[in-house]
């Protein structure tokens, strides 16, 4: 079954499928999402909208059209799920302007050219809607148990900013910004490819989500990047600053790449950078990023912080470590039981699933989007 949610089967698909990124995650306060710029209806060629149902049917359908797609060689970006990493919930087909994705909430999603360019797959019409009707109590009351566990996860993740915040504050008057902007400089000039006159793009994406299995990293998508060059830094904010550097630099050159953000700080906090045209990816290792195997050098931050600044308050900054261990110990544990309780849910929808139906539907889309490519 493509669509089965059983341990087994989901490792052996994160085996061979397991590069790609997370493009809404759960954070302080509710979801932060970059689905918004991850397919513009004014330059795609087709978007398709799931909608309805489970999210099971969305991987369904998703899974034959990446089979297919790396069959041919083409290239893809694969879009996993938070709450059950090795689960597609979007894919985009980029040189054909192909995309798909799951429009329930909180990926929330409308059609801005309907039938023209999006074209919405009601999932609903999979389902044997009496026998979920018969399981409505019980759906409701799991659906409230775990949007409680979710709750849980966005207080702890909340404390965790807050704490991480003030070691940010803490170590901001030591960080040395003119040498880490010489520094990048320095390294673009002898690493990065000439300027071509081409015009960069920016995609911003996460690599890593705390999920009901823990921190989980996309490893393999730093991997088929390139050189890896490992980025030495336990609490981030100085290997944030060096890769907003690196990024700038890479954009002067017309280089596109892909900045991935943290999940504590999305808004103003980088972990990892891919320049995929510079064959680059700058990763930042530390005890929720282990620094992976293939890593050809590793740029240990200390040498741009302020050592007499920083002895200052290095028992402050040691607390806020465990604490924040300690936070995020306890949001992967209430995600964990937000995990079990949605796949209690997934259990009812399975047993209403019209299988043949979908796989036909699914394999009659894939044709459909080949035809295309």
């Amino acid at each position: 079954r493509i669509y089965c949610n059983k341990i087994g089967w989901e490792d052996a698909f994160m085996n061979q499928y397991a590069d790609g990124f997370f493009l809404c995650v759960p954070c302080a306060g509710g979801h932060y999402s970059y689905y918004s710029e991850f397919c513009d209806a004014d330059t795609a060629h087709r978007i398709y909208l799931f909608k309805g149902g489970s999210d099971l049917c969305t991987h369904a359908f998703l899974a034959p059209i990446v089979r297919e797609a790396e069959k041919r060689h083409l290239k893809i970006e694969k879009i996993y799920s938070p709450h059950a990493p090795t689960r597609l919930e979007a894919l985009a087909l980029p040189e054909q302007k192909i995309y798909f994705l799951d429009g329930n909430y909180p990926r929330a999603r409308e059609a801005k050219y309907p039938v023209a360019v999006e074209t919405l797959v009601n999932t609903d019409l999979f389902f044997d809607r009496d026998s979920l009707r018969r399981n409505a109590s019980a759906l409701r009351l799991i659906g409230k148990a775990a949007a409680v566990q979710q709750r849980r996860v966005m207080n702890y993740l909340s404390a965790a900013r807050a704490v991480w915040t003030d070691s940010d504050l803490l170590l901001t008057p030591a960080l040395d910004r003119d040498k880490i902007r010489r520094y990048a400089a320095r390294f673009a000039a002898r690493e990065f490819p000439a300027p071509r006159g081409e015009k960069s793009r920016a995609a911003n994406r996460f690599l890593s989500a705390i999920t009901p299995r823990g921190v989980f990293v996309n490893e393999k998508t730093i991997v088929n990047t390139g050189r890896v060059l490992a980025i030495d830094d336990s609490t981030g904010t100085a290997a944030s600053a060096l890769l907003f550097a690196m990024k700038r630099e890479a954009e002067q050159r017309g280089l596109s790449c892909t900045l991935c953000r943290c999940q504590l700080h999305p808004a103003d906090k980088a972990e990892h950078l891919l320049i995929p045209q510079a064959n680059l990816a700058f990763y930042t290792a530390n005890r929720y990023h282990p620094a992976p195997k293939n890593a050809e050098r590793t740029i240990h931050m200390t040498r741009f912080l302020d050592r007499d600044k920083t002895a200052d308050c290095r028992f402050r900054l040691g607390f806020n470590k465990k604490a924040v261990r300690e936070l995020l110990n306890e949001a992967i544990k209430a995600q964990s039981a937000a995990g079990e309780l949605k796949d209690m849910m997934n259990a009812y929808y399975e047993h209403a699933l019209r299988e043949d139906d979908l796989a036909e539907a699914a394999e009659q889309l894939c044709r459909e989007v080949m035809k295309d490519c």
